[in-house]
């Protein structure tokens, strides 16, 4: 090593990304405070003085060995685990743009529903909450559901919604909220094969508010979620039936609601993601309470700065905290 002392040499080879990963042991005769020291800064894994014993120093190298080996070996497993990350999570960013695809295009709600937002903020890349609007029969009816998870298991069951959304209101031109209700429950047990004793009891909790303008009515029904009105300042709870959509305790029909339209109704459909969010000043879930209050508050705002004021307080109330689900939020003001 002609010029270069074992501190160099160590040195460059640690600096060298084809070699840096080779584990170094220093055997010298210095057996100071300071050399020692300057040895581990410069790169070694392990520092023995002379005089050595043969056998410790065989014992020690094998040591190291074997540390290099479970090293290199954890490497090429997290390698593994990255490439197959890497494939799953390009493969849900595409299943994202289908699911994406498969909501309500801007131009058709702008065209069907008064003033309105929409806010949909997925947990992971794709979302079990979803929302569906149609046009039939001179009547606009309005969905918002959370399936049972989030992610991709919410995603799969949000699919199905859609797609029997389609055939019962779409095909079968209904548009009674309860009937809907009612008939999507049906098709989900069946579909599933949902039973007492079923390990799959997945489904939905849905609200619907089917708009005839024509006739200044609005009719609502729900499953767990229900509607909130926001009427001359006034909040007014549509309640929903303690029944999911899917097998449960409790098997009757849903109620459906019915009531006149007045010039200034603030209607919001929402799932259960916001109030539910933990956060603020002392780590705590928003709550319904909270909720209610942060709509009256900014209602009579424009429904699209609404959204922002939305959007921001949950990013804020968040903070720092993980968002333990997807968060759907949808206002119409007539």
């Amino acid at each position: 090593m002609p010029g270069m002392d074992g501190y160099e040499v160590c040195r460059r080879l640690k600096a060298n990304e084809q070699t840096h990963d080779i584990p170094v042991i220093f055997l010298t005769a210095q057996n100071d405070s300071a050399s020692i020291l300057k040895g581990f800064t410069a790169g070694a894994i392990d520092y023995i003085v002379k005089p050595f014993n043969i056998p410790e120093l065989m014992a020690r190298v094998k040591t190291q060995l074997a540390i290099k080996t479970a090293r290199d070996q954890n490497m090429r497993l997290i390698q593994k685990i990255e490439a197959i990350n890497t494939k799953l999570t390009t493969s849900i960013e595409y299943a994202r743009k289908i699911q994406k695809a498969s909501l309500p295009k801007s131009g058709f709600l702008e065209r069907v529903l008064p003033e309105h937002f929409v806010l949909l903020k997925p947990r992971d890349i794709v979302s079990g909450d979803f929302y569906w609007v149609a046009q039939v029969n001179g009547k606009v009816v309005v969905v918002v559901a959370d399936c049972t998870g989030h992610g991709v298991p919410g995603a799969i069951m949000s699919m199905f919604g859609v797609a029997y959304l389609h055939e019962i209101v779409g095909n079968n031109g209904i548009t009674k909220p309860s009937e809907i209700v009612n008939k999507l429950r049906s098709i989900v047990i069946d579909s599933l094969q949902q039973d007492e004793n079923s390990e799959v009891k997945d489904g939905m909790d849905i609200s619907i508010l089917t708009i005839d303008e024509s006739h200044g009515m609005v009719e609502m029904a729900g499953a767990f979620n229900p509607v909130f009105l926001i009427r001359n300042k006034e909040l007014i709870t549509i309640p929903a039936d303690h029944m999911p959509v899917s097998i449960g305790e409790v098997d009757k029909p849903f109620s459906n609601h019915q009531m006149n339209l007045q010039k200034g109704d603030c209607f919001y459909l929402f799932t259960d993601g916001f109030a539910s969010q933990f956060g603020g000043p002392y780590n705590k879930k928003l709550k319904q309470i909270g909720f209610r209050d942060l709509l009256v508050k900014n209602h009579l705002l424009p429904m699209k700065d609404q959204m922002l004021v939305y959007d921001r307080f949950f990013e804020a109330w968040k903070g720092r905290c993980e968002q333990i689900d997807d968060v759907l939020l949808m206002g119409i003001r007539f």
